[in-house]
């Protein structure tokens, strides 16, 4: 940010300086004479203007080249690039005619389009949308003079926000405009002892989910925060009990309103799950497998999102007029600041309305094929005019590969969800949002929303940090009257006030460390530079530093972890406190592996598969202390059982979510053992992943377990052949892996039963051959009864294994006598 005119208001803010192709340099230097910036600069501006353009687009799989430098197939003559500068002063020309006849603003933005269109038609390839970012250079003038017409509050908008100002019940008032009270609140929360700065817990309640199966799913709400502090996050105030009317008391904005009508009826859940994000409370939410809501709640958070920079827009715009009426009043002589005996309008105005920089919400997501559908649900509801450079962001973010016609065997559901399309992990994207256009692919820093991959976002911090560093050893100083500066670029997250992570499971399959890493070192830090800035119209709270209490956290996920649990508990959202949604099912993940497996007619009966769940107790005084003790169960417990007890000696898999837990066997294994194994995990090969599985398939010496990490099961989804026994090392981290492992027991079974059905006739003949074929028979023969099922769990994996076992269970695993469980 600039300041506050440059973020809402007549100027549009910097030019945008595009990345220079080949050739284009040297022609620009003999046909252009406006002031342009040095070499230094342009590179500065193509680091952050489009990070998929260049670095990021080098180092993902994808050979994404209609940014490279060295194209040899487009090439560019002077004679085309006088053509393209003679149509762009002829679509300028028009532009003028257009402002003397006093056209209004869309004729203009048609004579714009035309232009584009021009320029894009000249070329032979078909990269429109590169072709129309060379030539922003000379059409930024009439861009900049578009988007301060976009940025104009109507009038009808402007009486409203007046209205919005002074109502007590607007959430987005109470949560960041409240400056008195704000700062009563985080003073008192400073002055708790450490040990009174923990949420509380103020209501537990069931939602019963209303949907067609017959069956008793629900969820939890835990509602957590600060009564301590901020009491009246505890009154029960009634709201309405439809959803029009909980929006209409919290005073969302009409057309958000308007666009939550189009969604039809809507269960407890819906409603509830909306109201909480409107209040600005930070929220966990985990889908699990209910496809009406993962259908339907990121249109949830995108809806809010817009209403939360609707009201931010109309705030600053309207703000923006009547501290120009002011200073038009001052000049005129019609305000007398000397004088004791002015009434109040008199008085200056003071307008906090805003931080540091113009983004406002930051989306985390895990690929770019998540992002396409993000975007694009964005589009659907906003309805917008004109959407800028969509035609590229599809382009480069939309792929039409689908997963199964890559692979022979077909895969679970949620495998073709994260790896159907484009599944680079590697993307930074901007989001400009006026009145009626949509800027796809804006600069950072002119942004309203950050969609972006934990490890793209880290890789452009660390890009333009080592940028920085650079020219600090070179004794090269920022320029702080230049609005292209380097130092404000690494700035964009400093006001964040909305921060959504979206498919965690799968970002937690990634690495988790990059999420912490964003949160505790990037966002809502102050700027090191303060270039340009108002500080009249930033708010106190952002000035001092204390963004962490006010900003809003939403995390979606499939499944929950503690960590995704302690991220939104250790939020410090003090004025809303926090709501976790965890789903309870009827059916637990055993009960529907049982019967699925009934239904398959591999159990009855008198065949069942077996079981154990095996609880190790450890020091809860010192939690650290636990993957220690459960090395040790696992070493004394669990190894002699597979040695001593195990019906048959090949085919015993060990499933380790963890990576480092996975190393620490394998060292054991190794150095102190005598077992014959072979492991895999998501960094071998793929001679070593063929080789080793053929290996455990075909009951080798050399062989007779496997190490199995869960990271790769995530990433490949193997079926496991020979398979015939599984331990657990620690419960999988979602719950439905627990059924899939368990499915190369039953596959193996399966494969057993087809191969003698095939040989039966063959078997007949041959039946008075000698015992010792008798015997390999008995050895191919597989009888569930007999294969062997352990996981090992303690107290912390409650949150694991209740999915698993079911609620009703969780108690008994916990607190129950005895430290062993069947289920069968």
């Amino acid at each position: 940010m600039s300041d506050t005119k440059e973020q809402y208001g007549p100027v549009a803010g910097v030019k945008r300086q595009k990345k220079s192709k080949f050739g284009r340099s040297e022609l620009r230097s003999i046909t252009r004479t406006s002031r342009r910036t040095g070499k230094h600069d342009n590179e500065n501006e193509k680091n952050h203007e489009g990070l998929e353009e260049e670095d990021l687009e080098e180092e993902s799989l994808e050979e994404e080249n209609y940014e490279d430098d060295d194209h040899n197939d487009q090439k560019i003559t002077i004679a085309s690039k006088r053509a393209n500068k003679k149509n762009n002063k002829m679509a300028y020309s028009a532009l003028v005619t257009l402002l003397k006849s006093k056209h209004d603003i869309e004729e203009i933005k048609n004579s714009l389009k035309e232009n584009n269109n021009l320029d894009d038609n000249s070329d032979d390839d078909d990269n429109s949308d590169d072709n129309s970012d060379d030539n922003s250079d000379d059409n930024s003038d009439e861009e900049e003079f578009v988007d301060a017409h976009e940025d104009i509050l109507e009038e009808e908008d402007k009486i409203q926000d007046n209205i919005d100002y002074h109502n007590k019940f607007d959430s987005f008032n109470l949560h960041f405009n409240q400056e008195d009270e704000i700062s009563k609140v985080i003073n008192k929360y400073k002055s708790l002892p450490i040990k009174e700065k923990k949420l509380k817990l103020i209501s537990k309640n069931e939602i019963l989910i209303d949907n067609d199966n017959d069956n008793d799913d629900k969820y939890i709400k835990y509602r957590y925060g600060y009564p301590q502090i901020c009491p009246r996050i505890i009154k029960d105030i009634n709201t309405g009990s439809s959803l029009d009317q909980k929006l209409k008391y919290h005073n969302v904005k009409k057309k958000i309103q308007d666009k939550f009508t189009e969604f039809g009826d809507m269960n407890q859940l819906d409603i509830q799950l909306i109201e909480s994000m409107f209040t600005y409370e930070s929220i966990n939410f985990q889908y699990s497998n209910n496809e009406s809501i993962k259908s339907k709640y990121q249109d949830y958070y995108l809806l809010h999102a817009m209403n939360h920079l609707m009201k931010t827009r109309d705030r600053i715009l309207n703000n923006n007029e009547k501290k120009t009426l002011y200073e038009k009043r001052i000049k005129e002589g019609n305000i007398d600041n000397n004088d004791n005996d002015n009434n109040d309008n008199n008085l200056e105005p003071e307008f906090r309305d805003q931080g540091y920089t113009r983004p406002k919400i930051l989306i985390l997501l895990p690929s770019r094929n998540f992002a396409y559908k993000v975007v694009n649900k964005l589009i659907k509801n906003l309805q917008m005019e004109n959407v800028e450079n969509k035609k590229k962001f599809k382009t480069q973010f939309f792929s039409e590969s689908k997963i199964n016609d890559r692979v022979y065997h077909s895969k679970p559901k949620d495998f073709e969800e994260y790896f159907d399309g484009n599944t680079s992990d590697l993307f930074v994207l901007g989001i400009k949002y006026t009145r009626k256009t949509l800027k796809l692919y804006s600069p950072l820093e002119q942004s309203d929303i950050i969609i972006a991959s934990p490890i793209g976002l880290l890789k452009l911090y660390n890009k333009i940090e080592s940028r920085n560093n650079n020219n600090n050893k070179n004794g090269k100083k920022n320029d702080k009257n230049d609005k292209n500066n380097e130092g404000m670029k690494n700035n964009f997250l400093s006001s964040i006030e909305i921060c959504i992570i979206d498919k965690a499971d799968g970002i937690m399959m990634q690495n988790w460390s990059n999420i912490t890493d964003i949160l505790k070192n990037y966002l809502n830090q102050i700027p090191k530079d303060f270039i340009n800035i108002d500080f009249s119209r930033i708010r106190m709270w952002a000035i001092n530093g204390e963004n962490e209490y006010l900003t809003q956290l939403l995390c979606f996920d499939k499944y929950t972890t503690p960590e995704m649990i302690s991220l939104i508990k250790n939020s410090k959202n003090i004025l809303s406190g926090s709501t976790s949604y965890i789903p309870i099912e009827s059916m637990s993940i055993i009960d529907s592996t049982n019967y699925k497996f009934y239904k398959m007619g591999l159990i009855n009966k008198f065949e069942r598969l077996k079981q154990l769940f095996m609880r190790f107790e450890f020091d809860e005084k010192n939690i650290s202390n636990e993957p220690i003790k459960r090395f040790e169960f696992f070493k004394n417990v669990i190894l002699p059982q597979i040695i001593n007890k195990s019906s048959y000696k090949f085919g015993t898999l060990i499933y380790i979510p963890s990576y480092f837990d996975y190393l620490r066997i394998k060292k054991y294994l190794n150095d102190e053992s005598s077992l014959s194994f072979v492991n895999i995990d998501e960094y071998s090969t793929n001679s070593k992943l063929t080789r080793n599985r053929a290996l455990f398939k075909n009951k080798s010496n050399q062989a007779t377990i496997m190490l199995y990490t869960e990271r790769l099961h995530f990433y490949k989804r193997f079926d496991i052949k020979g398979v015939r026994n599984v331990i657990f090392y620690q419960l999988p981290s979602d719950p439905d892996f627990y059924q899939q492992v368990l499915e190369f027991i039953a596959n193996e079974k399966l494969r057993i039963e087809s191969e003698k059905s095939k040989l039966k006739v063959e078997a007949e003949a041959i039946k008075d051959d000698d015992d010792e074929e008798d015997e390999e028979d008995e050895e191919d023969d597989m009888d569930l009864n007999l294969c062997m099922v352990r996981s090992i769990y303690s107290k912390l994996d409650a949150m694991r294994f209740g999915p698993i076992v079911g609620g009703d269970n969780v108690g008994r695993l916990v607190h129950g006598e005895s430290e062993i469980t069947e289920f069968n």
